[in-house]
């Protein structure tokens, strides 16, 4: 699992790694310059006393010994000397810390013995202090890290937060610094500004369609009925009257849903709606396309389902759904179920091809490919009023053809038992 990090964590974590490295680096070449002095210096000077002292011996000289040096002779030689081979060796003798010089010239054997113990204890006093230093500046990194990993995200904190409460763009924090955040806060600031401007174009058109559309239709729509009431003596031409006073209907309809899917969900002022004779009224207006099809219309109901949506969006959405079981539904049947927590309607027609499954509710995504009565507008507009109102629509796959759409209601649906008029 992909571990997410906060940017003041990884600034302290970059501190980190830079110090340890850097601190590091140091210890090793400290360590390396006392071990290079040991053996430079002591071990050096070591064997410089060692020819001075066999010289003097070999020649009866006398000689004075150099300040913790002791040198042994043949028998003299501590045991822990006998069996080492010529040359410098590290050890301990009576307790202490000693380099020996083991040499053998014209038949002696030679022991000179340099104590290191006030040197292992300088070398011990520099270990130490490394050490010390070392954690000492990985605590300062870790304090470093955390205070300017502070201080830089400060301004990006509070930029988020106010973005995150819808301030104004001239309102926003850091506009003018000249860094990268300044960069960044006018570019939130342009954004923003770019999308007040888009809403407010959105409203204004919102507001102009509803007068524009409206409007006329509302005109025609009263035209159209008296027109209807006016033919009473000729059914041929009374029919078709209502087929454009239904159709005028419908259409105003469907303008006042899409403005209300246009509004922001909080401020619908949605109230409790009847499904059932929703779900009825749209089976009677879409009945049309099954016309001469050997098909099974059915809608089966045990409870009145009442929802907290517009009717105009309950409608639009179910309506969708419908028209394209009937559309593309040559025979067989098409049954609608209505059940206290889902709508589904179920068809025999086609089924949807296996490659635009995953793309079936974008726009301009057909489940037909030769399909030429729709625009692929549909299931998109179910999509949308489905996420508008809190519901859920998902198609199922049963068999190899046909449809199953199921639309789940919000948990705010209520159950009434028998059918019944919707309550005040």
């Amino acid at each position: 699992m992909k571990t997410h990090n906060s940017l003041k964590q990884r600034i302290t974590r970059a501190f980190i790694v830079l110090t340890t490295i850097l601190a590091g680096f140091f210890c090793l070449v400290s360590y390396i310059a006392v071990e290079v002095i040991e053996e430079q210096v002591i071990d050096a000077r070591l064997e410089k006393v060692a020819d001075t002292l066999i010289s003097h011996h070999l020649k009866h000289e006398a000689f004075d010994l150099p300040p913790e040096v002791t040198f042994f002779v043949n028998t003299s030689i501590p045991p822990e000397l006998h069996d080492r081979e010529e040359g410098l060796h590290e050890l301990l003798l009576d307790g202490r810390e000693v380099v020996a010089a083991i040499r053998v010239e014209d038949g002696n054997r030679y022991a000179i013995v340099q104590e290191m113990t006030e040197f292992e204890h300088t070398e011990f006093i520099i270990f130490s202090s490394l050490a010390a230093g070392f954690l000492s500046s990985v605590l300062l990194a870790v304090i470093l890290g955390f205070a300017t990993g502070r201080r830089i995200v400060a301004p990006v904190t509070a930029l988020a937060d106010a973005v995150s409460a819808n301030a104004a763009p001239s309102a926003l924090p850091s506009l003018d610094a000249s860094d990268e955040i300044g960069i960044l806060a006018r570019a939130f600031a342009r954004h923003t500004n770019e999308l007040q401007q888009f809403l407010m174009r959105e409203r204004e058109f919102t507001g102009d369609v509803s007068h524009e559309l409206r409007t006329p239709l509302t005109i025609m729509l009263g035209a159209a009925e008296l027109l209807h009431s006016q033919l009473a003596d000729r059914p041929a031409q009374q029919a078709v009257a209502e087929r454009l006073r239904r159709v005028t209907a419908e259409t105003a309809e469907r303008v006042s849903a899409l403005l209300w899917l246009a509004r922001a969900p909080e401020k619908l002022g949605v109230s409790s709606v009847a499904v059932n004779p929703i779900i009825k009224l749209e089976m009677e207006r879409y009945e049309p396309l099954l016309a001469h099809k050997p098909v099974r219309y059915c809608f089966e109901e045990n409870e009145q389902v009442y929802v907290n949506a517009r009717h105009e969006l309950v409608g639009m959405a179910i309506g969708n759904l419908i028209r394209n079981a009937c559309q593309h539904t040559e025979e067989g049947e098409i049954i609608l179920k209505l059940e206290p927590t889902q709508f589904t309607i179920t068809d025999t027609g086609p089924g949807i091809p296996d490659s635009v499954r995953k793309r079936l509710f974008e726009r301009f995504v057909q489940g037909q490919k030769d399909s030429s009565e729709g625009t692929g507008l549909g299931l998109s507009i179910v999509k949308r009023v489905a996420e508008h109102l809190g519901w859920e629509v998902r198609l199922e796959q049963r068999g190899r053809t046909g449809t199953c759409f199921i639309i789940t209601f919000a948990g705010d649906a209520s159950v009434h038992l028998g059918i019944s008029t919707a309550p005040s």
